[in-house]
């Protein structure tokens, strides 16, 4: 039988299938790797994705069954190195910023369209980034105790590494005929432009950051990444690379509602004059851009939206004095 838990520790003497600065690949086996993050707070950076993006080459490569990532620290992620992207924000060195995030997007567009399972197993504070990965993976083993939130508009960003694109996704594929989609629309909005951050995994149900037809929560904080690989080996006997997705966007009409619930939202206080301009963004990536009505868009494309409403917030002031304030105290700047 499977064992009941995996402590990483115990893995400290073998030696690495990989290791860099970031992270490191353990062979956990069974024919399952698995991607440890290392850095500080499990920040996600180049070094985590390009582990990522290694055991996925492995394991392809070399015929193993699928990828676990997770870790035993108190934290899964809080999400991306924030230090890195302040330091380049200030240089205004553009052409980098724009690389890391493409990266990023990339290596999670890798997590869902690889010829094998990944499954990710969260505890903790899962935020930003890790938010993000978790949502291009197979299946996410979420433990009861998680805090799992796309937190970016508290550093006057929005989520760049695909969950924004991520969102829209979701709602296209939640559509049926004859649906109502406009409520649907301004829940899933409202998720990211206000920050909100689940509890606990039953909560990230609710707010969609986790999917009933492919995540599950485990209790004992100590088995996930034992249930993680249980459920690579579950999925490895049949595993198809999934199709390319085709998502349904709602155009300007999307957008008008969109405009009218911002307000709405401001003038109830519960965003700030800034926070609307951000919401704004956020609403334009959800709707597919300025597009007539509905219209069927490639993942990609809304991506390269995405990371374009991205950069251009880091190129605003009230977005640096965000990141700045944060990095300094810890806690979000409401300007």
């Amino acid at each position: 039988g499977i064992e009941e838990f995996i402590i990483l520790d115990l893995f400290r003497n073998k030696k690495p299938v990989y290791k860099n600065s970031e992270a490191i690949i353990h062979d956990i086996g069974d024919g399952v790797l698995n991607v440890e993050f290392t850095s500080k707070s499990n920040a996600i950076g180049e070094g985590t994705g390009l582990a990522m993006q290694k055991a996925i080459e492995i394991a392809e490569e070399e015929g193993w069954k699928g990828v676990v990532i997770g870790n035993n620290a108190k934290q899964f992620s809080v999400g991306a190195n924030l230090m890195m992207v302040a330091m380049l924000a200030f240089q205004k060195d553009f052409k980098k910023l724009n690389e890391i995030t493409n990266d990023f997007q990339q290596v999670n567009m890798r997590l869902r369209y690889s010829k094998i399972p990944v499954v990710v197993a969260t505890q903790g504070y899962v935020f930003g980034g890790g938010v993000e990965l978790s949502m291009h993976a197979d299946s996410v083993m979420a433990t009861a105790e998680s805090y799992i939130g796309l937190v970016e508009v508290g550093v006057g960003l929005l989520p760049g590494g695909g969950g924004t694109k991520e969102f829209a996704v979701r709602l296209s594929e939640s559509m049926y005929p004859g649906d109502v989609v406009i409520p649907k629309l301004i829940e899933r909005f409202k998720t990211i432009a206000t920050a909100q951050v689940a509890t606990s995994a039953d909560e990230a149900f609710d707010l969609k950051y986790l999917d009933h037809t492919r995540d599950f929560r485990i209790i004992n904080t100590n088995r996930a990444i034992a249930e993680a690989k249980k459920r690579v080996l579950h999925l490895s006997d049949t595993y198809v690379m999934p199709d390319k997705k085709e998502v349904k966007v709602m155009g300007r009409t999307g957008m008008a509602t969109l405009l009218a619930a911002i307000n709405e939202f401001k003038l109830g206080g519960f965003i700030t004059e800034y926070e609307s301009h951000i919401a704004k963004k956020i609403a334009y990536v959800i709707c597919g851009g300025d597009l007539t009505g509905e219209h069927i868009v490639s993942e990609q494309y809304l991506l390269d939206i995405e990371r374009e409403a991205f950069l251009s917030l880091l190129g605003e002031q009230k977005t640096m004095e965000r990141i700045q304030y944060m990095l300094e105290n810890n806690k979000p700047l409401r300007n």
